[in-house]
């Protein structure tokens, strides 16, 4: 969601046809997240909705926990861990 989000303030800073083409671009980064959660059968609306919320906050490191079915900062540690 955070690169989606950067994507999206390129796109509002960017002039002509190639504002349009970052813009779906970060439409797809979004698309990515929908797709993982309907997969994982979860509500994708409602929690990508709650993550591009929580994203607005400075330094926020949330994620979506499909185990849990939630928005949740431990996703990262998870994330972490797997890979020692």
């Amino acid at each position: 969601m955070v690169m989606a989000k950067e994507v999206d303030e390129l796109a509002r800073k960017t002039l002509r046809k190639r504002s349009h083409a970052i813009d779906a671009f970060s439409w797809a980064l979004i698309a990515i997240l929908t797709t993982i959660t309907k997969n994982a059968g979860l509500d994708s609306a409602k929690l990508v909705a709650q993550l591009r919320a929580e994203h607005q906050k400075e330094g926020c490191t949330s994620g979506i926990d499909v185990i849990t079915r939630f928005v949740s900062t431990k996703v990262i540690s998870i994330l972490m861990l797997s890979f020692e």
